[in-house]
């Protein structure tokens, strides 16, 4: 087990990460005060989950009710953190708020905080959260969650890019599974040559997913993906490698995850980088399905490791609402040790990297690939800059333009850094 942080240690490390504190406002306004949707009294605050959660957690969250005295409306949330912007930046700029508590994920995190908008939590969490967070998680929370030491986001929800290989191609072939790049070369042009199965794919279209994917392997070389530094390059040009030898399909760059999924599950992909639903759509499709298909290893390591990033959703508190109590309340009930567990035994939408969960779940399943990646340290956080929508679209449109072979290596690291510096 990777060693828990302490809440001194994590606090500091928060100070020290604080990604979004680096940053001025990114979206203009804040609102201090105004009012929350809820008309019914000081004991009712507003909850804004996605909605196909609802009836999973709800026995939970009458628990809290019977025990505070505190009733929790739920309300549909958006899908998408852009959505959600969409939805709340008029409120907030209004000094108001529809919702006490509301779900959040990190690009629209980060553009929350930088604008002032999210009350600090410190005082709603939990003393045993901070032992509880393994160091993926407590490094992604001081990443995405934090200002000046002052915890903005709490994550109940964490979700890893996994490395899916077919086992069984190997054993038949008597090969072992590639740790490294280089091993994901030599091993996949063997594969290729005997079966005519790419070594590797993704979903990597625009708009969103070239990004995913490129993070991916930006994790892996260890470099600064918005700095297009060095190790960026070294990302950049293996990505590109991997097409020009025919190892990764040319495309997967117009693929969706339906497309990549197909793919894998038609047997031509010998490994993919896929999230967690994976696991369920593999083991729908039982004509296909065996689990030496499906094996998760860690990530081929690049000159960073074996890595792959992480992000997720979690509860925040509006600074507009005025139930900023009662909906602190409700956050340190949902966040504590034995409520995470029973959330996640509740919904695969409340499933995290936390200690306590991964001891009461990680036994067998997706949760047990997730300890796996947790314990042997295969987690960094999401690449963070406080304008992540704009930012992930540059990195679409240079790694798209570069992979497709519209621009060259140079071009690609020069234009990226100067359109990275003009949102500065």
């Amino acid at each position: 087990m990777s060693r828990p942080l302490n809440r001194r240690n994590f606090l500091r490390l928060s100070a020290l990460g604080a990604g979004a504190a680096a940053a001025g406002p990114v979206l203009s306004g804040c609102g201090n005060g105004g009012s929350s949707s809820s008309d019914s009294g000081d004991d009712t605050i507003v909850y804004a989950v996605q909605a196909f959660a609802h009836d999973a957690i709800r026995p939970i969250i009458d628990e809290f009710t019977a025990e505070t005295g505190i009733t929790v409306e739920l309300e549909g949330g958006p899908a998408s953190g852009q959505d959600l912007l969409t939805q709340l930046v008029p409120a907030f700029n209004s000094g108001t708020t529809p919702y006490d508590v509301v779900d959040v994920d990190d690009p629209a995190g980060a553009a929350m905080v930088a604008g002032g908008w999210l009350e600090p939590l410190d005082d709603a969490l939990p003393d045993e959260l901070a032992d509880d967070l393994t160091d993926g998680m407590a490094e992604g929370t001081a990443t995405w969650n934090t200002v000046d030491g002052n915890i903005m986001r709490v994550y109940h929800n964490w979700e890893l890019g996994y490395h899916w290989l077919r086992s069984d191609v190997l054993a038949d072939l008597d090969l072992a599974a590639p740790t490294s790049w280089d091993e994901l070369i030599t091993i996949g042009e063997e594969v290729k040559q005997q079966t005519g199965m790419y070594a590797l794919g993704d979903a990597a279209s625009k708009p969103g997913l070239t990004f995913v994917y490129l993070a991916y392997l930006a994790a892996q070389s260890g470099g600064d993906l918005y700095a297009f530094d060095s190790r960026i390059e070294e990302a950049f040009a293996f990505a590109r490698e991997l097409i020009d030898r025919e190892l990764f399909p040319r495309d997967a760059l117009t693929w969706t995850y339906d497309q990549l999924n197909s793919s894998y599950m038609q047997d031509n992909l010998l490994s993919m980088r896929q999230w967690t639903f994976f696991d369920g759509v593999a083991a729908d499709n039982t004509d296909w399905y065996a689990e030496e298909k499906v094996l998760i290893t860690p990530p081929p390591a690049g000159p960073g490791g074996a890595l792959t990033w992480a992000g997720g959703w979690g509860y925040a508190i509006p600074t507009a609402s005025t139930k900023k109590e009662q909906a602190k309340q409700f956050v340190r009930f949902m966040s504590g040790n034995e409520v995470a567990v029973r959330l996640a035994e509740a919904s695969s939408f409340f499933i995290s990297a936390r200690t306590s969960v991964l001891d009461a779940l990680g036994d067998s399943g997706i949760v047990a690939a997730m300890r796996e990646y947790s314990e042997g340290g295969h987690v960094a956080p999401r690449p963070f800059h406080p304008q992540a929508a704009r930012a992930e679209t540059i990195i679409d449109d240079i790694g798209q333009a570069y992979l497709a072979g519209q621009m060259d290596l140079d071009e690609a690291m020069s234009e990226g850094a100067a359109r990275i510096d003009d949102l500065s």
